[in-house]
């Protein structure tokens, strides 16, 4: 399982992630997985694969995870105590 401070660089490495993929569609019309970039998910694979099992297994589980990876109200700390610690 990975620390909290492992688990906060990779949020913060999937929020870079994510706010890349908003230029990327701006200037081509596409996001980094229709292209040459799309091993940048595997930032977020790996933030999912060691996320607490309550955040894996159905469609409302995967929702809940996204829900929380992506809380801009959050800190990135937050998240990754969040999602290490299955609060729900």
């Amino acid at each position: 399982m990975l620390s909290v401070e492992d688990m906060k660089l990779l949020i913060e490495t999937e929020d870079e992630i994510h706010q890349m993929d908003k230029v990327f569609e701006q200037l081509t019309g596409q996001g980094h997985a229709n292209g040459d970039f799309i091993k940048l998910d595997n930032v977020y694979d790996v933030i999912q694969r060691n996320a607490h099992s309550v955040y894996i297994g159905s469609e409302e589980a995967d929702l809940k995870f996204m829900e929380i990876l992506y809380d801009k109200q959050k800190t990135a700390v937050e998240r990754a105590e969040i999602l290490l610690g299955g609060n729900v």
